[in-house]
């Protein structure tokens, strides 16, 4: 019975300290919107770029029309997507709105 229980209280404890859990993902950033052609991951359908060109996120959204924001600087809101990033890509965000800055 004292196993069972520390099983139990054991699972919970590691169940807690999955960053998965954590409630709190949403951010927000500033980049410009390019349209993923091609790449080594297989995740979003854009990407929020820095000034060198290099991915900050690979986004996705179902409220927002990110092909309206290709090629303009923009101040993205969103969630981080949990298990990612993954195949070297960069992180996953569900982006909820968007404002263009340029």
């Amino acid at each position: 019975m004292k196993s069972i229980l520390f099983l139990f209280a054991f699972s919970l404890f590691f169940f807690a300290c999955d960053s998965s859990v954590d409630s709190n993902n949403s951010l927000n950033s500033i980049g410009l919107v390019h349209k993923i052609e091609m790449s080594s991951w297989m995740y979003g359908t854009h990407t929020l770029d820095d000034s060198n060109g290099k991915p900050l996120y690979a986004l996705t959204s179902s409220s927002v029309d990110l092909n309206a924001y290709e090629n303009k600087e923009v101040k993205i809101f969103g969630n981080l997507i949990d298990g990612y990033p993954v195949d070297g890509g960069p992180k996953y965000l569900n982006v909820t709105s968007i404002t263009i800055i340029k």
